[in-house]
């Protein structure tokens, strides 16, 4: 698939695109994890000065990655919006009713504080689709210990799934000559669990600094890291 990378789960392939979406073509579904619409009128509200584009991006982003997979089954892996509703989140409800083909499935984030009614999104905590049980925040994680997740529990618990989140951001810092570093958005995968990238462009990225499989994005590219 043009721009796309695949990565293997057991028989199952996963595409990753370099805007963060992971598709998985035997189902016609598509996962984006970590949207956060709404963010930039959020920080507006509270008189912090954001610019309106990069909602404007946000939307057109989704817009093709809707477009990209016909009449998809799209998986929001958490964290779809940014705490209230604003004017900037009600685009997503008409961007979703020109997209009426398409089923919208959000799985229930820490910042899904006031999802909105709509008969065309499906809201619950957690979703077994296949071999993948997708949640929002990996088992065990705790950003205030700075613990991503926890391999015991996951293994404990969730050993007949594949486990697939998001809320981490992930990525990953390349280091350099001298004290020159790169830092950016990146796909993390193990054994038992897949961490999608934020989607939105105005979440940042944290480098999880655990061993697995990286795929980092950079100026629209996608590609293996470590």
């Amino acid at each position: 698939m043009l721009g796309a990378i695949a990565h293997s789960i057991g028989a199952h392939t996963l595409w990753l695109y370099p805007d963060g979406t992971a598709y998985w073509a035997e189902e016609n579904t598509l996962f984006i994890a970590d949207v956060h619409l709404g963010k930039s009128g959020h920080f507006r509200a509270f008189g912090i000065p954001t610019p309106k584009g990069i909602h404007t991006h946000a939307m057109r982003l989704l817009r093709n990655a809707f477009t990209r997979h016909d009449a998809a089954q799209i998986i929001f892996l958490g964290d779809l919006f940014h705490n209230l509703q604003n004017t900037e989140t009600r685009d997503l409800l008409e961007l979703m009713q020109e997209f009426a083909e398409h089923s919208f499935v959000l799985i229930k984030g820490n910042h899904d504080v006031d999802i909105p009614v709509h008969s065309a999104l499906e809201v619950t905590n957690k979703l077994a689709v296949g071999p993948f049980l997708c949640l929002h925040e990996p088992p065990g994680s705790n950003f205030d210990q700075n613990i991503p997740f926890d391999p015991d529990l996951i293994q404990s618990n969730y050993s007949e799934n594949f486990l697939l989140c998001g809320h981490l951001h992930p990525g990953a810092t390349l280091k350099g000559k001298g004290r020159g570093r790169i830092k950016m958005k990146a796909f993390f995968f193990n054994d038992s669990l897949g961490v999608l990238p934020a989607f939105g462009p105005f979440t940042g990225a944290h480098a999880l600094q655990v061993e697995g499989k990286y795929y980092g994005i950079a100026e629209g590219r996608i590609f293996p890291l470590f």
